[in-house]
């Protein structure tokens, strides 16, 4: 899905969305907005026809309907485009192999005829034979040519068509990886990028670090501004981020106002440097309303850090990260808990009991 909408646009249609959203009581998660977003743009005919009729028929749209909506109507999307470029790609071949077949049928009759007119240039010809054994090589050797030549050109198209394929089927996987509102990577990705640098981790016996991020009171500020500044602050955020890491290391959007840092090669204790800069980013920054100039105040950030342990599962990683951030939380948030404290945490509690 790609959106060209402007910018006045695209916050009337944020607002219509998240409306209806709010109506039916939908979670607010990118795939369940993209429903809504589509369904008040009117962009996706099919998707409103079945929209409307459910609300015509007093259906109530649950989060189970809304999520049935996104697979069939918006994620098939990706199916189609698939199944086209299928098409398109066996069309491109059968093409190709229909020119491979007749010059090399070509090919085979005129080396056949090579065989045949050697063995009768050992007989005694008349000069006519021989000059008609001369007109049919040279009038086949040219069909040769021009069937080579045929095949060069159709290889060359061939090849030109089946870039073009593979340059919509980056896009899909592009748009299937990427996070719409922030520009971020997503989770989808996360989980496969994982998979990657745990085997780096592994045969490299190298470090892998995590920073789960979580912006403090973000709810207050959606309902203090306004999701449209909730949205901003968020596609914000997420560039402080990214100007924080570098070379090999990755945010992601996790999900709401979470968000995770994936570094390779790098420590717990590297990992806690760089939690804490990026903490002190967001405490370093005022934060005002583009529109009317009004202060929004400071967005500060809560933060967690662990390191990989080999074996385990993602699940497991992260699991670990959220459980410092839940530290950070309850010691009075904006600020960075590593994986390292949970254990003191633990040996404090133990000996107060």
């Amino acid at each position: 899905m790609q959106y060209t909408d402007s910018l006045e646009k695209s916050s009337e249609y944020l607002r219509l969305a998240l409306d209806h959203m709010g109506r039916h009581q939908i979670p607010v998660d990118p795939a369940n907005y993209s429903v809504w977003y589509e369904y008040v743009s009117g962009r996706n005919q099919q998707l409103s026809l079945v929209i409307d009729w459910a609300l015509s028929q007093s259906t109530s749209i649950t989060p189970e309907l809304n999520k049935t909506l996104y697979e069939k109507y918006i994620a098939s999307e990706h199916k189609i485009i698939i199944q086209k470029i299928r098409q398109d790609l066996r069309a491109v071949l059968d093409t190709l192999l229909e020119h491979i077949t007749d010059s090399g049928s070509r090919m085979t009759r005129f080396t056949t005829m090579i065989r045949i007119y050697s063995q009768r240039l050992k007989e005694d010809l008349d000069t006519e034979s021989v000059q008609a054994i001369v007109e049919d090589i040279l009038s086949e050797s040219s069909a040769v040519r021009r069937s080579g030549r045929m095949l060069k050109n159709r290889i060359v198209l061939s090849t030109r068509e089946i870039e073009s394929l593979r340059k919509d089927l980056d896009r899909i996987k592009e748009e299937a990886d990427t996070d719409m509102l922030t520009g971020l990577k997503n989770r989808r990705f996360l989980v496969r990028q994982f998979k990657q640098e745990c085997e780096l981790a592994i045969r490299d016996h190298m470090p892998l670090s995590l920073i789960i991020i979580d912006i403090d009171h973000f709810k207050r500020i959606n309902d203090t501004h306004g999701h449209i500044v909730g949205d901003r602050v968020l596609k914000i955020a997420a560039s402080m981020i990214k100007e924080c890491v570098k070379g090999r290391d990755m945010v992601v959007r996790f999900g709401g106002e979470e968000f995770v840092v994936l570094l390779p090669d790098t420590p717990l204790n590297g990992a806690a440097i760089l939690a804490e800069h990026i903490c002190t980013y967001f405490k370093n920054m005022n934060w005002k309303r583009k529109d009317t100039g009004q202060t929004i105040g400071q967005v500060f950030i809560s933060l967690g850090v662990s390191e990989y342990r080999p074996g385990e599962t993602l699940d497991s990683f992260i699991h670990r990260a959220d459980e410092a951030l839940y530290l950070s939380k309850t010691n009075g948030r904006c600020r960075v808990t590593s994986e390292a404290s949970l254990k003191e945490s633990y040996v404090a509690a133990q000996k107060q009991g």
